[in-house]
């Protein structure tokens, strides 16, 4: 990882085919294919004759596969920009492509779905969908439209609303008030699409990661775009997300990554946001080691329905130290909710119960 981002020269030590398979097992779990076959290229030029054959065809292959999924993204970003253009509105294409054109290869990220945000709210960005013929099957929620996979051959999400996930409604506010005004300020790129300040990014995507600590997991793919847009970004505009840290209720979260990005990335200080917090980073890269590419392999999600919401109760209770706050508004929401809903559930319960 430290050698993809430029931080370390590379060094490739001596594995046996078992060894082999564990880092390529690994560097899947996470999401990070693309970005560790590119470093192991970088480490060894004569890498495939380093690697048990079938390991490298394999990885090989999908690392081609990567590749050319990014440019089908690429290339469906700039067309998503022309055709709102085309009708008067703005938009800003969010994480995925605009991370992936920060890498040394702009080829070599695992792509997850493409999203983008439209101008104008939640009625003109509906209408512009339906105008364009687009809402059949397509899935609403409280920030975005997501549209069926066969429309594009890929996964959009249509966002209406920015991506700011505080539980705490004080710090949630602050927040919104502070990517309100970024998201307004679009930079158009060579690629043909329009991302966001990095300012925005940077806090967008801190707020977007402790969301997914919280609820179903965090990965190294998400890291490691973190590290690649601070290293991005200038010393004015780090300056000024750390300025905006503790009003936003994201210091804890970012005193962990900073942790996780200093002790494993090799991220250099004057890179960094805030001084790295020790105890919460190591809380951190456990939950990433144990939890793999947004909590696909957490133990917690195994099992039957009554042991997956207990563990996740549990992980929520767990994490309580590592922002109190935060997890504190969570678990008033839900439980809030939760009680709310009794009434209707037994109500249904008893209708279904007489009805059959």
């Amino acid at each position: 990882m430290r050698t993809a981002l430029g931080n370390t020269p590379g060094e490739l030590v001596k594995l046996n085919t078992e060894e082999w398979y564990g880092l390529y097992k690994q560097a899947a779990r996470q999401s990070l294919l693309g970005v560790i076959f590119y470093a192991l290229k970088q480490t060894a030029p004569d890498i495939e004759q380093r690697i048990p054959k079938e390991i490298y065809l394999k990885w090989f292959y999908q690392a081609e596969a990567i590749k050319g999924l990014n440019q089908t993204h690429y290339d469906l970003s700039n067309k998503l920009t022309a055709l709102f253009a085309e009708r008067g509105a703005k938009s800003v294409i969010l994480k995925g492509q605009s991370n992936s054109r920060n890498y040394r290869d702009k080829y070599i990220r695992q792509t997850g779905d493409i999203d983008i945000w439209v101008a104008g709210g939640r009625d003109k960005v509906i209408s512009l969908l339906s105008q364009m013929g687009l809402l059949e099957n397509a899935k609403f929620s409280a920030h975005e439209v997501t549209l069926p996979k066969s429309v594009f051959g890929v996964d959009v999400e249509v966002h209406f609303n920015y991506i700011y996930d505080c539980w705490n409604p004080f710090a949630n506010k602050r927040l919104k008030q502070v990517l309100s005004y970024e998201i307004e300020r679009p930079i158009a790129v060579g690629e043909g699409f329009n991302v966001a300040s990095n300012m925005f990014s940077l806090l967008m995507q801190l707020s977007h990661i402790r969301k997914h600590l919280l609820g179903h997991g965090i990965g190294l793919r998400q890291v490691m775009d973190y590290a690649v847009l601070l290293t991005s970004s200038s010393e004015s505009e780090r300056a000024e997300v750390s300025r905006a840290l503790a009003a936003t209720g994201l210091m804890p979260m970012a005193g962990a990554l900073m942790w996780v990005l200093s002790e494993c990335f090799g991220v250099k200080d004057e890179h960094l946001l805030c001084a790295p917090d020790a105890s919460r980073g190591r809380i951190l890269l456990s939950e990433i080691s144990d939890d793999g590419n947004f909590g696909k392999n957490a133990k917690r999600k195994r099992g039957g329905v009554f042991k997956w919401w207990v563990r996740n109760r549990l992980h929520l209770l767990r994490l309580l130290p590592f922002d109190f706050p935060e997890v504190s508004w969570y678990l008033l929401r839900y439980w809030g909710a939760f009680l709310f809903y009794v009434p209707k559930r037994i109500y249904l319960l008893y209708k279904y119960k007489f009805s059959t």
